[in-house]
C-alpha cells in the first residue's frame, strides 16, 4: 500500500541503488514472539495482539504492523493489518503470522458465546477428559451423551482389532449389566490375537512393507513383516521399535527397509522419511535451500542426511547384508563420502540441534541418531508418536496433518498433546497403555449423535465424528458379513488361503484388488496417506461391483445358514443387522422391512437385497 512502511522501505532501498550486502549487527535472528500465546474472547469483544521480533544486536522490535496475518477460519474472527482481532461467531481458529526472515508463528483464538449458567456436570474418566471438557465448558459447548453400548461395541472392536463383532458376542455385551463391562471389553480386545493382527497391519503400512518397497524380493518383505508382528505381539516399547528400525544392520527384520539401492533409498530420501515418521517434521524443502517457511536450513538437512551416508548393501539380490560401510553409500560397498551440494565440502553427521556426532561414535552413526531421536529430552519424538496414535482413533491428529508439525501448526489442544507426550514417556513408550488411555476416556466414548450445542463442532471433540473404514478393513468386513471365502487374484507366485483377511497379508501388493484401489489403499511406495473421501467410483462399485454383488449370491454363506435354521423373518432380520451394524433394527426399521418383504416375491433374493442394502449403507462403511 502506498506510503505504508513496507512501501517506503522498498522505495528508499531502490533510491539508494538497490544494493545487496550482508548487514552486520542488525540482522534478523530467532523467532517471532506473539503475545498473548492464546486468545479467548467473547462475541462482542476485540483483542489486540503484539508481535515482537528479536534482532542480533539485542533489540526487541515491535513488528505488529509489519507482518502478514492469515486466519485459518475467517468465519470465526477477522484481524486487521495492525493485529486487532474482532470476533464474528463462536468457535476456534488459528492465526498464522508471517514475516520476512522469520519462520511463521501461530496463535490460537477461541471465541465463546454467552456462558451457560447451568452448564451440566459431565463425568470424566481420565486426564484426557479434563482437557477436552474444560475447553468445551470454556467455549460453552455441551458434549453429546455417552454412546450406547451397541455404538461403543462396534467402534471399539473396529479401532482395536479392525474386525466386526460377531452377533452372539454383541448379544452378550448388550445384556451384560456389569458397570465395568466396557473396561473389561477393552482389556479383552487389547490382549487378543486380533489386536496383534490389526496393529501389525497398521505398523506394516506405516513402515511401508510391500514387495515394491523392498526391491521386489518377497523374502525380505516377509522378514520385515515378521519383525513388526513380533514387536506388536510382545508389546515392545515404541522407542525400542524406532531405535531398531533406524539403526538396523545385518540381513533380516527392519534392515530390509534400507536394502534397495535406488532413488527411494538415497540417503537424503531415507533421512527425510525418518524425520517425517518419527519426528513429525517435513524437512524436504531444505534439501536444495534453506526452508522458505520454517527454521530448517540446508546445512541441517545434509547434516542429518550424513547419518545415512554409509548405508550399503553387500552381496547380490538374494543373499546380502546391509551395513554402515566405511566407504560410504553405493552398490557393493563402492561409494564416496557425503558431499554438501552447495559448498562441495564433506558433510559430517550433525543432529538437528546443531551438535556434531562425536568422532568416537562415527563408526555406527545411525545408532547414535536413533538414540538422539528417541531420547526423553527430544522435544519432537513423543509428541509425534501420540499425535499419530490419536489420529487412528479419531480420524485426525491434535495437529493435522499428523506428520507435519511446523512453527505455524495450530494444535486444537496443545496442553493435551503435551500431557499425552509426557504420560507416554513416563510409561516407557508403552503403546498399549496409550491406546488404553484413549479408549477409556469418555471423550472417545461419546455418542456420534449431535445436540443443539455441538452440531457444527468439528474440532473440539464434543462428539464422536464418524470416519470411513480403511479399504482393507471394509473388504474384510464385507467378507465377514457374507461368510464366503474370497478367491484372491495372485501375483508373482503369491500364496494365500481363501480365508486370509486382507489386513493379515504380509505382502499386500502380491494380491491386487480393484476394490482396494477404488477405496483408497495406498501403494506404500511413500509414507502412506489416505484421502478418506467418498467418490463416484466407490458409489458405482457399490451398485455393480463384484465385491458388493457376486458374494451375496454365492451359496454356503450367511444367508443360506440362516435360512437353513428355520428362523422367522424377524429373527433373520435381527441376525443380519447384528452381523452388519452390531445392533438390532429399530422398531420403525423392522416394521418397514416387514412391509417391504410382503411386497417382494418369495425366495432367497429378498435376503440378498436386504443384505446388500446393509453393507452398502454409510452406517456399515463408517466407524461411528
Amino acid at each position: 500500500r502506498e506510503n505504508s512502511l513496507d512501501y517506503l522501505t522498498i522505495l528508499n532501498w531502490i533510491r539508494n541503488g538497490a544494493t545487496y550486502r550482508e548487514e552486520k549487527g542488525n540482522e534478523l535472528i530467532g523467532r517471532l514472539e506473539v503475545v498473548p500465546g492464546e486468545v479467548v474472547m467473547d462475541l462482542v469483544g476485540e483483542r489486540q495482539i503484539l508481535v515482537i521480533g528479536p534482532w542480533m544486536n539485542g533489540q526487541r522490535l515491535d513488528m505488529t504492523d509489519q507482518v502478514r496475518y492469515v486466519v485459518t477460519d475467517e468465519s470465526v474472527v477477522q484481524i486487521t493489518e495492525t493485529g486487532l482481532l474482532k470476533a464474528k461467531k463462536s468457535g476456534q481458529t488459528g492465526v498464522i503470522i508471517h514475516a520476512a526472515g522469520y519462520p511463521p508463528q501461530s496463535l490460537q483464538v477461541i471465541v465463546i458465546a454467552d456462558p451457560i449458567v447451568d452448564y451440566p456436570l459431565v463425568d470424566r474418566n481420565n486426564f484426557i477428559d479434563d482437557y477436552i471438557f474444560d475447553r468445551l465448558r470454556q467455549t460453552s459447548i455441551i458434549p453429546s451423551e455417552l454412546s450406547k453400548d451397541t455404538e461403543f461395541l462396534r467402534r471399539l472392536c473396529l479401532d482395536l482389532t479392525g474386525t466386526l463383532i460377531p452377533p452372539e458376542r454383541a448379544r452378550e455385551f448388550m445384556v451384560n449389566q456389569d458397570p465395568r463391562k466396557r473396561a473389561e471389553l477393552i482389556e479383552i480386545l487389547i490382549n487378543s490375537p486380533e489386536f496383534v493382527e490389526y496393529w501389525t497391519f497398521r505398523f506394516a503400512e506405516l513402515f511401508r512393507i510391500a514387495l515394491s518397497a523392498q526391491n521386489f524380493i518377497a523374502k525380505t518383505s516377509q522378514s520385515y513383516w515378521e519383525w513388526v508382528r513380533h514387536s506388536v505381539s510382545t508389546n515392545k516399547s515404541y522407542d525400542q521399535m524406532v531405535r531398531e528400525r533406524i539403526s538396523a544392520q545385518g540381513y533380516e527384520g527392519p534392515v530390509m527397509h534400507f536394502q534397495p539401492i535406488d532413488e527411494f533409498r538415497e540417503p537424503e530420501n531415507v533421512m527425510a522419511e525418518q524425520a517425517r515418521v518419527f519426528l513429525g517434521r517435513r524437512l524436504d524443502c531444505a534439501q536444495c535451500h534453506d526452508h522458505p517457511y520454517e527454521a530448517w536450513t540446508q546445512d541441517q538437512f545434509w547434516g542429518m542426511t550424513a547419518f545415512f551416508g554409509r548405508v550399503t548393501r553387500l552381496g547380490d539380490n538374494e543373499d546380502f547384508v546391509v551395513i554402515d560401510y566405511p566407504g560410504g553409500h553405493g552398490p557393493m560397498g563402492r561409494g564416496t563420502e557425503m558431499v554438501h551440494p552447495r559448498t562441495g565440502e564433506a558433510v559430517l553427521p550433525r543432529f538437528l540441534d546443531g551438535t556434531f556426532l562425536p568422532k568416537a561414535r562415527q563408526n555406527d552413526p545411525r545408532m547414535s541418531l536413533a538414540e538422539w531421536i528417541t531420547a526423553d529430552q527430544n522435544p519432537y519424538f513423543a509428541k509425534a508418536a501420540v499425535n499419530r496414535i490419536w489420529s487412528y482413533f479419531f480420524g485426525k491428529g491434535l495437529v493435522n496433518p499428523v506428520d507435519d508439525f511446523r512453527s505455524s501448526s495450530v494444535s486444537t489442544h496443545p496442553a493435551l498433546l503435551q500431557a499425552l507426550a509426557d504420560d507416554f514417556k513416563a510409561h516407557n513408550y508403552d503403546l498399549k497403555h496409550l491406546m488404553r488411555l484413549i479408549v477409556q476416556s469418555r471423550t472417545y466414548q461419546l455418542s456420534q449423535q449431535p445436540n443443539d450445542m455441538n452440531r457444527s463442532d468439528q474440532s473440539n471433540y464434543s462428539r464422536f465424528l464418524p470416519r470411513p473404514l480403511d479399504a482393507e478393513v471394509l473388504w474384510d468386513a464385507i467378507n465377514q458379513f457374507v461368510e464366503v471365502e474370497e478367491e484372491f487374484e495372485k501375483r508373482r507366485g503369491g500364496r494365500h488361503s481363501a480365508r486370509t483377511r486382507m489386513i493379515n497379508l504380509m505382502i499386500p501388493d502380491l494380491v491386487p484388488a480393484h476394490f482396494l484401489e477404488v477405496f483408497g489403499q495406498p501403494t506404500r511406495l511413500a509414507v502412506p496417506e489416505r484421502a478418506g473421501k467418498p467418490s463416484r467410483r466407490q458409489a458405482l462399485h457399490m451398485l455393480v461391483g463384484s465385491t458388493y454383488t457376486s458374494k451375496l449370491v454365492k451359496r454356503g454363506g450367511r444367508i443360506d445358514r440362516l435360512l437353513a435354521q428355520g428362523l422367522s423373518r424377524q429373527q433373520i432380520v435381527e441376525e443380519l443387522y447384528l452381523a452388519a451394524l452390531s445392533r438390532y433394527p429399530t422398531e420403525q426399521e423392522q416394521e418397514e422391512i416387514e412391509v417391504w418383504i410382503d411386497q417382494q416375491p418369495p425366495g432367497r433374493q429378498v435376503w440378498e437385497d436386504l443384505s446388500w442394502s446393509l453393507i452398502s449403507s454409510r452406517e456399515f462403511a463408517y466407524n461411528h
